[in-house]
């Protein structure tokens, strides 16, 4: 049963992105449009993944990367022009070849997360498009990142990796 984390608990995972609503974020109900939400939340894991060892040079050194392959996006609470907010991730399990992370975007005037994105990826081949193991390196530091948020494991809930 998937839970919801407190803000403090999110607050302890690093943030990806500190800013404010701007006009060109605004649609025409007068709050973030769902495409920022979906932007920012889907970069913020990729922000994490460079932290973890998959700088700009791994895909075109390595011939590897990673294919997002399902996301699921929960809006909790609206945001509106000039209000601060943050976005936040981590990582919550992976196989030899999957990987599953959680974006926050945290409300952090009014100190709630105004929507939850979770995402499974795919390592794969860059000649083959084919899934290809998670090299031993990256798995290490996605391991040590997933160990130090266990709390992770019971968020989110709209998306699992298959276990094989």
């Amino acid at each position: 049963m998937a839970s919801v984390p407190s803000i403090d608990q999110v607050r302890t995972l690093p943030a990806s992105f500190d800013e404010a609503v701007a006009d060109d974020h605004v649609d025409e109900n007068g709050h973030m449009n769902i495409s920022v939400y979906f932007r920012l939340g889907s970069w913020a894991p990729w922000r994490r993944l460079r932290d973890l060892g998959m700088g700009d040079d791994y895909i075109p050194t390595r011939g590897l990367s990673f294919f997002t392959v399902g996301h699921h996006i929960d809006y909790t609470a609206e945001l509106r022009l000039g209000e601060p907010f943050t976005v936040r991730s981590g990582f919550v399990e992976r196989t030899g070849k999957a990987l599953r992370s959680i974006a926050y975007v945290v409300d952090e005037s009014r100190d709630r997360i105004a929507c939850t994105m979770e995402l499974t990826y795919v390592h794969v081949s860059m000649e083959t498009r084919r899934a290809a193991p998670i090299p031993d390196d990256l798995a290490a530091a996605l391991d040590a990142e997933i160990a130090a948020y266990p709390w992770l494991a019971d968020a989110g809930g709209g998306l699992s990796l298959r276990k094989r």
